[in-house]
């Protein structure tokens, strides 16, 4: 698979990490990775994989990939087809396997560590998770278990760094024995052969040999004396009720939202006034000129407006990694199995939809797990719907002109019901869809899932960093284009210094290119509320939603306060006194910025992820990736527009 990327050096070998979901396998690939590594496709698909250098395997250099969670090497999905095809063909096919299993469920995650040992796979296997076992008291006799399989066998907790020394010697040895790698055809034979009774067969020993290699914690510890448990524990009847498990989890993402809007106020202050005062400092310390402006207000002050949110996007995912790192996600995704049954999707698409409140296309790549493809299709159909972080700085800057700053809790409920709001209208879209198609392929949910336990918060902090910074990465060049590009529109062609003693700024943007196009729009905008300047930062989100304040900062000219404030702090303090050229009429008023929130909460303003769409939808080619931006977007705009208009109808401003 990395055979397409320039990093992975040949003369490195490829270590890959094997093994079913929830069983700490991309937890042991940030610890040996440190969190350093680039996600790269796989050859002929979409299917991303993290590929990094081992940095903390003493003596072992190697490359390190992480795969998707599977449990056999028969797929049921497209994403762990191309995991599989990844061990059996392609110019870069991995050297070693790292066989991970969970030390609460040995029996079932060997399943897969059988089938590549019978292989003739070089297989390492790493048991996780043996803290919750000796609760029980029981634990893994390593030794035991590495005869048994006869291959090297760690037991060790993949947060921590330890016994990696010892595990890279195992690598090391097996990376210098000459091994040929099976090949296509002798899985597909082996693939073949693998009857109900065979599996069957191969259970029933795994299950024996799980009683061999597990033991009592303590020697004089007889198993027949240890506390066996039956049943879910009590905190999973609580979490997993109907009722009480389904308001515990409304109240969890009540208080994320909360937290993103009351507790990241600081450090938005913080960042918005830095960027004014590198404003200032530019203005004051390079010569007067267009090019100093061009820095100045466009470069700096752009990439101001948008980084002023990022403390918002880094809390989100903070936030889900917590719950993920905990056990928390997976009941989540068992709780709302049942409601999503009712929509016509299953359990298996609560992660990806969870995911594209962080960003969509990360979420519709993680759609490939599910296997039913009428399911997958409207999950990666309504996916847009659910309000990704790119909406944050947006959501961020209306409410809190909507709402009093002495009740950051009616942002937090605001913003929790923006953020519900998009899950509903998904969810009647894949009603109605669910109803008129039918699909051939039966659907079911299975899931195993993963004790719960504290988050170790240096793994949960390293990943948010890492998020965080590849959002940065991903939109920074995104965000720099179209902040130049923005104000190059509002500033050309120049104009030459009025004599008459007019604002300059205000002659140089009334006669730009984006004031013409604006202009022409706003027959369109002006329904919304907005005028021909709002029309053109409307048009700018189309690249990136997130885009949108910067460029309302940029054609508003609230660069030209004299005060400290950073350019997204200038905007918020102007947005009452803007006015409509003609007619002097406020444009940001209630009913505007409502009907701006209620087309942010629908459109498809992301260009990126129509590509990403249309490659995930196979062979319907550019048709269902086209109709989801033109519907999603034609009815934003009637919704906004039927809004705006009402609320004025009815008296409100």
């Amino acid at each position: 698979m990395a055979a397409a990327t320039p990093e992975n050096s040949p003369a490195l070998p490829l270590v890959a990490l094997i093994g079913s979901a929830n069983c700490g396998k991309t937890t042991l690939f940030n610890t040996l990775t440190g969190s350093h590594y680039n996600t790269v496709n796989y050859p002929g698909a979409t299917v991303e994989y993290a590929v990094g250098d081992a940095r903390r395997l003493p003596g072992f250099s190697c490359r390190v990939m992480d795969t998707p969670g599977i449990t056999s090497l028969v797929p049921s999905s497209p994403d762990e087809k191309v995991t599989v095809d990844a061990l059996f063909q392609g110019d870069r096919r991995p050297d070693i396997l790292v066989a991970v299993a969970d030390a609460n469920q040995l029996s079932r995650h060997l399943y897969l560590t059988r089938q590549l040992l019978d292989l003739g796979f070089p297989v390492v296997l790493v048991v996780t998770m043996e803290d919750l076992l000796l609760a029980k008291g029981l634990r893994v006799d390593e030794r035991n278990l590495s005869e048994l399989l006869d291959c090297p066998v760690f037991v060790l907790d993949p947060r921590k760094q330890e016994r990696l020394s010892q595990m890279a010697e195992a690598l090391r040895a097996l990376g210098e024995k000459s091994q040929t790698r099976p090949a296509r055809a002798q899985y597909e034979a082996f693939a073949a052969e693998l009857t109900e009774e065979r599996i069957s067969e191969t259970f029933h020993a795994l299950d024996a040999l799980e009683h061999l290699a597990v033991k009592p914690r303590f020697e004089k510890a007889g198993r027949e004396g240890l506390p066996q448990r039956h049943g879910p524990s009590t905190a999973d009847r609580i979490l997993l009720h109907p009722v009480l498990g389904l308001l515990i989890f409304l109240g969890a993402m009540c208080a994320i939202f909360t937290a993103i809007f009351w507790m990241a106020a600081p450090l938005m202050d913080g960042i918005d006034a830095l960027f004014g005062a590198l404003v200032t400092v530019a203005k004051s310390v390079l010569p007067a000129s267009w090019a100093t402006d061009l820095f100045a207000d466009g470069l700096v002050g752009g990439v101001g407006a948008v980084l002023v949110f990022l403390p918002q996007i880094a809390i989100l995912f903070f936030a889900m990694g917590y719950l993920e790192d905990s056990g928390y996600l997976a009941r989540g995704a068992a709780l709302v199995d049942r409601p999503l049954s009712r929509i016509g999707l299953n359990g298996k698409s609560f992660v990806p939809l969870l995911s594209g409140y962080a960003c969509a296309i990360p979420a519709m790549l993680a759609a490939r797990t599910i296997p039913n493809r009428l399911e997958r299709m409207l999950t990666l159909f309504i996916i847009p719907l659910m309000s990704c972080s790119a909406r944050l700085p947006v959501y961020a800057l209306l409410l809190a002109f909507l709402i009093p700053k002495d009740k950051p809790w009616l942002g937090g409920l605001a913003m929790t019901g923006l953020y519900l709001s998009g899950f509903l209208i998904g969810a009647v879209i894949s009603t109605i869809a669910s109803r008129y198609l039918k699909g051939k392929e039966t659907s079911g949910f299975m899931l195993e899932l993963p004790a719960l336990r504290a988050p170790m918060l240096r793994v949960v902090l390293v990943s948010t960093w890492h998020k965080t910074w590849q959002y940065i990465r991903k939109a920074g060049p995104t965000i720099l284009v179209i902040a130049l590009s923005l104000w190059v529109l509002t500033h050309t062609p120049v104009q030459p210094a009025p004599s008459d003693g007019s604002d300059r700024e205000y002659v140089a943007v009334s006669n730009s290119y984006a004031a013409r196009i604006g202009h022409f729009i706003e027959p369109v905008t002006a329904p919304m509320g907005l005028d021909w300047r709002g029309g053109v930062a409307l048009i700018s989100g189309f690249a990136a939603r997130e885009v949108f304040v910067g460029s309302l900062a940029l054609v508003y000219r609230v660069q030209e306060l004299n005060d400290e404030a950073g350019m997204t702090g200038k905007l918020f303090a102007r947005m009452s006194e803007l006015r409509f050229e003609g007619d002097g009429r406020r444009i940001f008023t209630v009913s505007t910025c409502l009907g701006i929130l209620l087309f942010y909460l629908i459109a498809l303003q992301c260009f990126p992820t129509v590509a990403v769409a249309r490659n995930e939808m196979g062979s319907w080619r550019w048709r269902p990736a086209l109709i989801q931006l033109g519907l999603f977007t034609g009815v934003a705009y009637l919704l906004a527009v039927a809004l705006v208009q009402g609320l004025r109808a009815l008296g409100v401003p």
